[in-house]
């Protein structure tokens, strides 16, 4: 089957997009193209990239309206072809999509609703009308699309169950296995006081607090704050380059943020409590912690602290308290033995459950559906019976169970 991936807002090498899903598909023999900004015109790893490439001095807006178009050129170029959309923008694109007879695929990497609500909490008009629109295009996707691929059920309840899967966000854990790590690795104890954040920094995912905090941790322990990320707002930029523990590194290559991991002593994961926050499972940062048996402190809701103690792989905090957070930071890096063992139990986690194996089969058996011409099991299904592409519950439920898959088996 030929599948056609399309995107205007991620990067081109976007984990889920590319390194997950479309590297899957092409392994499972499909013929897979991105259309994406920003992309190289070549073929990598299975994968035929499209460019769609604006003038990045000009505004955002504009820059994706001109995306959009382009996209929409390549889109009628590929036909025919399975398209996977994998932003709200496309629905519309989608909908002319369906009626020249394609099949189509939307990929809902976020409540982008409660998206809105959270990027806009200082402006709550803009904030409703913005989420209204998602809501809108949303529900004009149900009455359109063949299938919905969600990051979580927590989204996926928002789609027709007959007609939508749940591929998590979970690590590629090959990519956190010796050679991948490139000799990055050093042995936990000799790793130096290292507190590393990875991710866009902005005031919602609590890089205010964290700054406090960590001018709180005791020097004498000679603690430092490595940042690899995105600023948005100039002026928490510089407050954050003028704090003396910190190190900071502009966006980094997944390949390098892998290899930073495995330098660090702790990894942060504090969200504040917005509506898009609420949801662990979704937090790629967290899983990736995770994977390089980096111990987490992470945000006390109740999703994360049923996954972060429930697995024994870190501390939560309220983080919006610098005092806690800064506590918290201390007692790991006073305990070593204590914080390697929560690493240890995080990357055994990653290794046996919360890992991109059961995501990239299920994602491969909803095309193999779709290529077979299968029809999804009607809303009036059985008492008991599963959603489409979901697996049976786990007779001992355990930490995130609700969202983790029942394949593999533990390794």
């Amino acid at each position: 089957m030929r599948t056609t991936h399309i995107s205007i807002i991620h990067v081109p090498f976007d984990n889920r997009i590319f390194a997950k899903q479309c590297r899957t598909l092409a392994a499972a023999g499909h013929e897979v193209h991105l259309v994406v900004g920003g992309a190289p015109q070549e073929h990598i790893d299975g994968v035929q990239f499209h460019a769609i490439s604006s003038d990045p001095t000009r505004p955002l807006a504009r820059r994706q309206w001109s995306r959009y178009l382009r996209a929409a050129v390549w889109a009628f170029r590929l036909r025919p072809s399975t398209f996977h959309l994998h932003d709200p923008h496309l629905i519309p694109l989608g909908v002319l999509l369906k009626l020249g007879g394609s099949r189509v695929v939307y990929d809902v990497h976020e409540d982008y609703p409660a998206h809105a609500r959270t990027k806009l909490a200082g402006h709550p008009v803009r904030a409703w009308v913005k989420a209204r629109m998602w809501a809108a295009l949303e529900w004009v996707a149900v009455k359109t699309m063949d299938r919905f691929v969600c990051a979580s059920r927590a989204v996926a309840a928002r789609f027709p169950s007959d007609r939508t899967i749940v591929v998590r966000n979970f690590p590629l854990h090959t990519s956190f296995m010796p050679p991948s790590v490139n000799g990055a690795f050093r042995p936990y104890p000799k790793r130096p006081n290292t507190v590393l954040y990875h991710g866009n920094m902005s005031k919602v995912r609590g890089l205010p607090d964290v700054l406090r905090a960590i001018e709180l941790v005791p020097a004498d322990l000679g603690c430092r704050l490595r940042l690899l990320g995105h600023f948005k707002d100039p002026a928490l930029a510089r407050r954050t380059a003028a704090v003396e523990r910190v190190d900071l590194l502009s966006w980094q290559p997944f390949a390098e943020v892998i290899r930073e991991l495995f330098q660090a002593r702790v990894g942060l994961a504090l969200l504040h409590p917005h509506p898009n926050h609420m949801d662990a499972i979704r937090s790629n940062k967290l899983f990736e912690y995770m994977a390089a048996g980096l111990p987490v402190i992470a945000s006390d809701f109740p999703t994360w602290r049923e996954l972060v103690v429930g697995t024994g792989c870190g501390l939560v905090v309220d983080p919006r308290d610098p005092t806690a957070i800064a506590a918290a930071i201390e007692h790991l890096l006073t305990h070593p033995a204590d914080a390697e063992a929560m690493g240890e139990r995080g990357r055994a986690a990653v290794l046996e459950r919360f890992n991109w194996d059961g995501e990239g089969a299920r994602l491969v058996s909803l095309y193999r559906d779709l290529q077979n011409g299968h029809r999804s099991p009607s809303n009036g299904r059985p008492a008991g019976a599963r959603p489409y592409g979901t697996q049976p519950t786990p007779a001992h439920p355990s930490p995130s169970a609700a969202d983790a898959p029942a394949a593999p088996e533990p390794r």
